[in-house]
């Protein structure tokens, strides 16, 4: 009987074992603005936007994010890099409205989450950002 618990223990123990990782990466989305008028930010974005107007025709977005596995007890591999699909921001343009929406989201022991957002934008434009709640990051899709 002693025996069985020691070697249950181990086997519990093993099992239990977690990799987690954090990996951060950063990159730079452009969007033309030409037509473009007034632009919506949608972001979680715990950190805060930092918008700066410029002398251009161009949307730079710098975004930083963090791709984490953290408490996960099974076995995962570690990504090299976050990449272009899930830094940059899905986009839609309507009449003369450019929304930028983050691809933001956790599930349970896993997450993306922009760290840092800084948007240079024409000096013409106007702006809004909507802070998505937190907890409708839960699940969250976005193609």
């Amino acid at each position: 009987m002693k025996r069985l618990l020691t070697i249950l223990t181990i086997v519990l123990t093993i099992s239990c074992y977690g990799q987690d990782f954090s990996v951060e990466d950063c990159l730079t989305q452009t969007v033309n603005a030409e037509n473009i008028n007034y632009l919506i930010i949608e972001c979680y974005c715990d950190n805060g936007v930092e918008i700066n107007k410029k002398l251009t025709e161009t949307i730079n977005i710098d975004i930083t994010g963090k791709l984490e596995s953290v408490g996960y007890h099974g076995i995962q591999n570690k990504p090299e890099e976050i990449g272009e699909k899930i830094l940059f921001f899905k986009t839609e343009i309507k009449n003369d409205t450019l929304r930028l929406l983050s691809k933001e989201w956790t599930f349970m022991h896993h997450s993306f989450l922009i760290d840092k957002l800084i948007i240079q934008i024409p000096e013409r434009m106007k702006h809004e950002i909507i802070k998505i709640n937190g907890q409708k990051l839960e699940g969250r899709e976005i193609e």
